[in-house]
Parts: C-alpha cells; sequence; structure tokens
C-alpha cells in the first residue's frame, strides 16, 4: 500500500510539474507594425496586434481573432479569454486592432480599407516568428463587427485561409436598403458610426451608395469555393440578423458555375434545446449547446462552435485554398490572389467584375465596373514568376504597351478601367502581335519594319535574329502562315541570340496610353 501511495503522489508531482512547464511557456505579448497600403503625415500607418502562443510549439497553424464593431480601446481584453483557449488548444493566435482603435493610426472605416490591416498581421507574424508557425495554416475567427469582418476577409483574399468562422457578422453594411445592416440590427450609435465611416446611405448619393457596395461581402461572397466557412447565429438574433449569414452564402450558390461548388459554406442558426452529440456519448452537454447569443462566447459556447471543424484545423486536415485558374471575381474596393491583386480606386468606393484566366503562355483580365462612377480605375499587378526567362508582351484593348524579357517579378498595369481587357503574353516567334496567330497583323509589322536593321527583335519581324528585316524573315513567316495558339506548341524555335530587354525583378510596369 505504501508503494502505490509514494507512486502515486510522485504521478500527482509530475503531472504538476509538466502544467506548470507548459504553462511558464505561454506567452502574451504585443507587436507593432506597419500598414503596407495606407499612410499618414508620418509615412506608412502603425499598427498594433496582441499575440498569444505556447513556447514550446513549433510549426502551430495561425489563428486571427477579431474583435467587435463599436469599441475604440479595450479590444484586446475583450478577445483575450477566446484567443487563450485557441492559443490553449494548439493555435498561434493574432488578435487585430484595426486601425483607429487601440493606440493605432488611422481612420476607422467599417469593412473598407481596414481588411487589409488583418492580412499585413499575419504576414508580419510569419516573418518574425517562422519557427513557431505553420504559414500555409491560416485561420480567422471574429464577433460581431469582427464576424463581418471574418466575411469580408475571405472574400477580399479568396485563396489565403484554410477556414473562416463569423459570429453573427454583417455581411452588408447599407447597401440594401431592406436588409443592409444600417436599415436592419443597426443601433443608433451604429447608425452614426456608419455614416462617419462611409456616408448615410438614406441621402440618394450615388457615390456613397458605391462605397457600401465596395463593403458588400455578401455580394463578393462567390469569390471563395475555397476556405472552408461556418457561419454562427441564433434564429432570434436582432442585432445582427440571420440574413447576413444566409445572403453570403445564397448569393454565392446563385453564382456556382456547378452543383456544390460553394457546399464550402455551412450557415449554422442556432437556438434552445438544439444540440449536437459531437462525442457520441448519447447525453446533451452544456458545450455542445448550439446556441451563439450576441456577445463575446463563452468557453461552451466557443466549444460548441468549434467543435464542427477545431480537431480537423489542427491536424492539417483542411486544404489550403487554390485559386482557380479561370474564374469571374466580385471586387469589392479590392481583392489579392496569390497569382494577380487589383486595388480599385481608393479601396473603398468602387466595385467591379474581373473575368480572369491564367496558364503559362498567356494571362488575361476583364474588367468592368458595377458601382455608379465608371471612371473609377484600377492598378493591377500579375506574378510573372512562371513567365521569368521569357519575352512578355503586354497587349490592353488589343493594342501592344510594350514588350520585355521578364526576371519573374510582377507585372503592374496602371489606369486598369471600365470595359477594359488586359493581357500578358508569351508570343512565339512569327507572331509580332501577340494574338495566338501568324496571319496579316504579323505581315503588317513586318512591312512596317522592312529593310530596317540595327538590332531589331523577332517581334518587329526580324524572325531569322540577322539584325534585318529582310526577304529571309518573310520566308520563315511564309512557312508557318496561319499557326494558331490553339495549335500547341511553337512553330519554329526561338534562335539564342534574340535581342530582348532584359527587365530585373521589380518586373514590368506599364501605363494606359493617352491620346
Amino acid at each position: 500500500m505504501r508503494k502505490i501511495v509514494s507512486c502515486s503522489v510522485y504521478l500527482l508531482v509530475v503531472l504538476v510539474l509538466v502544467a506548470t512547464v507548459a504553462e511558464a511557456q505561454d506567452t502574451r505579448t504585443y507587436i507593432s507594425y506597419q500598414s503596407t497600403v495606407s499612410t499618414d503625415t508620418n509615412g506608412p500607418l502603425d499598427l498594433y496586434a496582441e499575440l498569444n502562443y505556447n513556447r514550446s510549439h513549433t510549426d502551430a497553424p495561425i489563428a486571427v481573432v477579431m474583435h467587435g464593431y463599436s469599441p475604440a480601446s479595450g479590444n484586446f481584453d475583450n478577445v483575450r479569454a477566446n484567443a487563450q483557449r485557441l492559443r490553449d488548444a494548439g493555435f498561434f493566435v493574432i488578435s487585430v486592432a484595426m486601425r483607429g482603435r487601440d493606440g493605432c493610426d488611422g481612420v476607422r472605416d467599417s469593412g473598407g480599407v481596414e481588411i487589409h490591416d488583418i492580412y499585413d498581421a499575419v504576414e508580419v507574424v510569419k516573418a518574425r516568428f517562422p519557427a513557431y508557425v505553420d504559414p500555409t495554416n491560416v485561420h480567422i475567427t471574429g464577433y460581431s463587427g469582427g464576424g463581418g469582418n471574418v466575411m469580408s476577409a475571405l472574400t477580399k483574399f479568396p485563396d489565403y485561409f484554410r477556414l473562416g468562422s463569423a459570429y453573427f457578422g454583417m455581411s452588408d453594411y447599407g447597401y440594401d436598403t431592406l436588409n443592409g445592416w444600417y436599415f436592419n440590427g443597426a443601433a443608433s450609435s451604429h447608425r452614426a458610426q456608419l455614416r462617419t465611416d462611409i456616408g448615410d446611405p438614406t441621402s440618394g448619393n450615388p457615390a456613397v451608395v458605391d462605397r457600401y457596395m465596395a463593403r458588400a461581402s455578401n455580394l463578393a461572397s462567390r469569390n471563395n469555393p475555397y476556405s472552408e466557412i461556418h457561419l454562427f447565429d441564433n434564429y432570434n438574433e436582432t442585432t445582427c440578423p440571420p440574413v447576413n449569414h444566409s445572403s453570403y452564402r445564397n448569393n454565392a450558390v446563385a453564382a456556382a458555375d456547378a452543383a456544390g461548388e460553394f457546399d464550402n459554406i455551412t450557415v449554422h442558426v442556432g437556438g434552445y434545446g438544439q444540440y449536437v452529440d459531437f462525442n457520441n456519448n448519447g447525453i446533451n452537454e452544456s458545450n455542445e449547446l448550439q446556441y451563439w447569443p450576441h456577445s463575446f462566447p463563452s468557453a461552451n459556447q466557443q466549444h460548441a462552435a468549434e467543435s464542427w471543424y477545431l480537431d480537423r484545423l489542427l491536424a492539417g486536415g483542411i486544404p489550403q485554398p487554390v485559386l482557380n485558374a479561370a474564374d469571374e471575381l466580385y471586387v469589392a474596393g479590392y481583392i489579392k490572389t496569390t497569382p494577380f491583386d487589383l486595388w480599385l480606386g481608393d479601396g473603398q468606393n468602387a466595385a467591379a467584375e474581373l473575368a480572369y484566366s491564367l496558364s503559362t503562355d498567356l494571362k488575361r483580365f476583364e474588367l468592368n465596373i458595377l458601382t455608379s462612377d465608371s471612371s473609377v480605375t484600377g492598378e493591377l499587378t500579375v506574378d510573372v514568376s512562371d513567365m521569368a526567362g521569357e519575352m512578355v508582351l503586354a497587349r490592353l484593348n488589343g493594342l501592344v504597351l510594350g514588350y520585355a524579357e521578364t526576371a519573374g517579378g510582377d507585372s503592374v498595369l496602371e489606369g486598369f478601367g471600365d470595359g477594359d481587357v488586359f493581357e500578358l503574353v508569351i508570343p512565339v516567334l512569327g507572331d509580332t502581335d501577340g494574338d495566338g496567330l501568324i496571319d496579316i497583323g504579323d505581315l503588317c509589322a513586318m512591312a512596317g519594319n522592312w529593310g530596317m536593321s540595327g538590332g531589331k527583335a523577332w517581334y518587329h519581324g526580324d524572325f531569322s535574329g540577322d539584325g534585318a528585316v529582310t526577304l529571309a524573315d518573310l520566308s520563315i513567316l511564309a512557312a508557318y502562315w496561319g499557326w494558331a495558339r490553339d495549335d500547341g506548341g511553337s512553330p519554329v524555335p526561338e534562335p539564342a541570340s534574340l535581342a530582348l530587354l532584359a527587365v530585373g525583378g521589380a518586373g514590368l510596369i506599364f501605363r494606359r496610353r493617352v491620346s
């Protein structure tokens, strides 16, 4: 008996020591970082986030926790319990204070450019804490206004988060005059803040309507069929009614190209007496009740929501999102993806539809402004690393802007406007205009430079690479007349000595020509 007691005491001591060491590894700290898109008189905005993580964990998935809508301060305190429960589950947790709050520079804007502060915070953590985090596994969650931020972030950064969970968030701040938050749920203080941040949606001012449209994540929800998305609210929620979540999912489903494309979005409507037996023990337990009143979730409420996905997320069972090679996107102010990003106007005053297709030899983008001011233009940045070492032709609305050999990096088009079609093409020898055909257009390009010498490149008609446009080049063109890109391959081998414009890693910058 004495030996059993001694062993028990020893085991208890060991468990206490283990728990003490684990607790000692728990870290709460703050970081300062800078906005990559906004400045004030002192330069880039200085922003802040609270970090909660365990120093004994490596390669931990990242969890972003977003605070509510109204408070100017105390936001870290409000979400700390929720953040630390995620830390204890195994996450490296970032609580982001939005601009204009908790000491951050800048002015709040209710779901506009401030959403980019979330992305900047995560990128800084990846850079500063590489030993602690898995940079590919990022989760975002938020409450009320933070739930709105989650839905916005999932549409502005559609291939960034493996999973997003929003509790009673708003997906429309006031674009819909019936169900927009301004008209349905927002308290008088909220409406006053919305008028300050965005404008009065009842004024009839088209510019104000445009700004609300540029924040409507329920219109942009079709951007993200990739992340696993969970939206939690109660059937009797009044501050942010369930229509915010149902419209987010319904609009995505309505835009689906195939049945089931948006099965990644699940709306959980809770209420008293609704339980899910996650542990299959046949007992209705308090941490299984599907009920989320409008507040920062308690431990039981958080558990009852996270049980839908947390274990799979921690185990890496939810895949990293990968953008479709071709699709149509709703750009609510701006959008940032791995292969390209587009910034419209000031980032919060315009919305557009962007159709794109991406391949290693052709990247095509077509823009249609949806808001009232069709004169708003954007800046399109395209990753051309998969075109490195190739001669790239840039064409806007059928007109060639320029040619260059890229070493990788980005191609930037400034002044991308309504109705524009922008293409980056790797043309083949003989296809001087890069339209995927060897035809009369290429003959005209050759004729315009006929007889010229002095290092003319093949895209001017010097197909032989001998430095002059002559009958030798005409013979090459004639041999491959009628070739089309759809035929596949290159009609002739490219000479090794092509005279091309070398461009460094900064990439290719093109600007609209002004007539």
